[in-house]
């Protein structure tokens, strides 16, 4: 990425062409998803960064010398990347290598038993019978039940946008068929008896910020999208496939704009006129694209009155997803016998999930899930040493806890926990750490209740009943990101930026060729 200066000197690429200014707000994969969809479309595009760096959640931090991916730790559906380089005739895999994680997860149990997810419906059937004999048919059922949840709840709805009560009316009869009523635990117990395997093909939830015993069960997609796209991770991290979108951006002629933190929202006539930032600077736009959280921007980057108060009243009572504390840390040795994933389960697994969510509190066992990308890319780690992340369910901000004093707390018996279970020697190997808590996704990314993923997945905060990707209070406003539809994870996010584009084209009419555009601003 260029620096913050260098790219501001771009900005006479605008000078002949004032109309049709879009701003977007955040860096993370929708941000970029929606700014580049929007330039590919004709838009001059300006995207301002709060950070001196960009990716959002999917940021990189650096420790001892070491990257890390603050963040996603892999990508399911790089279709999704691929389209946005098509749209400006170049190739994704010509910026971005991606490398093949297997298993795609490991599942470690407090009994000593494990589960290998596969990538192949062999290898898924092998370990299924290994761990309970005989019940294996069963997996070729369950996979047919969740390619239809993919179908019709990825496929068909993921980019169609909801904004009014009909969108929705429309698709209950197939959420009916469906039973998107039903929990994912409850959809997966249908086909598995075995207490490990109910947890492992149920567990996806808490990827995108959902509990198990609450989440809908057409959150069964993720399991066939893992199947069709596959589990891969991007050569030099996800911070790479960062880079490569912004280099993409503005090779054709947008424009980013780092250290910009916003203060407000300009209204005009029940419109958004542009984006105030902190110094005084103004950016004026026709449209304004946000991947912040709508909550806080509703709150706080725009006077609402009236109606809009009590509204906000209503969104600060929605289920929230639970807070994160990740650790950060390299070691002295590589740990070659662990995989790029493994999830730890504790001892129990609602009650745990029970007191994250719904008692807000921290619970004395933990699951934990554990991300060695070195396995993948041996680059991702110092020389002969490794690097990484833990993550560990919290309760969010709603909790109250004492942030500052729980975190050297918990971050020590994460590690005891990964001593006790994965690696014996793993204190005499420690070297540097870092934690992140539910503080800094709150101080740090605007999240309101420092949650991991926004709004959390259930049946009623899903699709057109998650925040609309078109405010309902200014109709020149947009919000793509984890809160928004279709949800939280890399595929829900980008895909976020494929509604706010439909919805852009129905409600403005570009006045120039957005073909010729791209390539006149590729020119520059």
């Amino acid at each position: 990425m260029k620096s913050s200066d260098a790219l501001a000197s771009h900005s006479s690429i605008r000078t002949d062409k004032q109309a049709n200014r879009a701003v977007v707000i955040g860096s993370g994969f929708g941000g970029l998803a929606v700014a580049l969809r929007l330039l590919s479309d004709g838009w001059n595009v300006e995207l301002l960064e709060r950070h001196g760096d960009l990716g959002g959640r999917a940021r990189v931090f650096h420790l001892d010398g070491v990257a890390f991916d603050a963040g996603p730790t892999v990508i399911t559906a790089p279709f999704l990347f691929e389209e946005l380089f098509e749209r400006f005739g170049e190739k994704f895999d010509q910026h971005v290598t991606l490398l093949p994680v297997e298993p795609f997860y490991r599942m470690d149990y407090a009994d000593g038993s494990y589960f290998d997810y596969k990538s192949t419906t062999d290898e898924i059937m092998g370990e299924i019978e290994r761990l309970a004999p005989g019940t294996s048919n069963r997996y070729n059922d369950f996979l047919i039940a969740t390619e239809k949840m993919y179908q019709r709840g990825f496929v068909d709805l993921a980019e169609q946008p909801f904004t009014k009560v009909t969108d929705m009316l429309k698709v209950l009869p197939d959420l009916i068929r469906l039973r998107a009523d039903k929990s994912l635990y409850t959809f997966v117990s249908r086909f598995f008896d075995d207490e490990r395997l109910r947890r492992a093909f149920s567990v996806p939830s808490l990827l995108v910020g959902g509990h198990p015993f609450r989440t809908s069960s057409l959150y069964g997609l993720i399991h066939a999208l893992e199947r069709r796209g596959g589990v891969w991770f991007p050569k030099g991290g996800t911070g790479a496939l960062v880079t490569a979108l912004a280099d993409l951006f503005q090779r054709h002629g947008g424009i980013i704009r780092t250290r910009q933190d916003v203060t407000g929202l300009s209204v005009e006539n029940n419109q958004v006129s542009g984006v105030d930032v902190r110094g005084g600077q103004h950016y004026p736009a026709d449209i304004v694209v946000s991947n912040a959280d709508p909550l806080h921007v509703y709150e706080n980057w725009l006077p609402m009155k009236g109606w809009g108060r009590l509204l906000n009243g209503f969104r600060r009572r929605m289920k929230q997803s639970m807070g994160l504390l990740v650790v950060y840390f390299v070691t002295k040795r590589r740990y070659t016998e662990l995989e790029h994933h493994t999830i730890v389960f504790g001892d129990t697994f609602k009650e745990i999930l029970d007191t994250i969510f719904d008692d807000h509190e921290l619970p004395e066992d933990l699951s934990l899930y554990l991300h060695r990308p070195s396995a993948t890319d041996p680059e991702m780690a110092p020389p002969e040493g490794d690097a990484f992340y833990v993550l560990a369910p919290v309760p969010n901000l709603q909790g109250r806890q004492d942030w500052e004093t729980l975190e050297p707390q918990i971050t020590q018996n994460i590690l005891s926990t990964l001593q006790q279970r994965l690696m014996p020697d793993l204190f005499e190997q420690l070297g540097a750490t870092h934690t992140v808590s539910p503080r800094y996704f709150h101080d740090a990314l605007s999240t309101p209740f420092g949650s991991g993923f926004s709004i959390a997945p259930t049946l009623t905060q899903s699709a057109g009943l998650r925040y609309h990707n078109r405010s309902p209070h200014y109709s020149n406003l947009y919000f793509v990101g984890a809160g928004t539809h279709p949800g939280a994870g890399v595929p829900g996010v980008v895909s976020s930026a494929g509604v706010v584009e439909k919805l852009v084209r129905e409600d403005h009419v570009i006045n120039h060729d957005p073909l010729a555009t791209a390539q006149d601003k590729s020119a520059v």
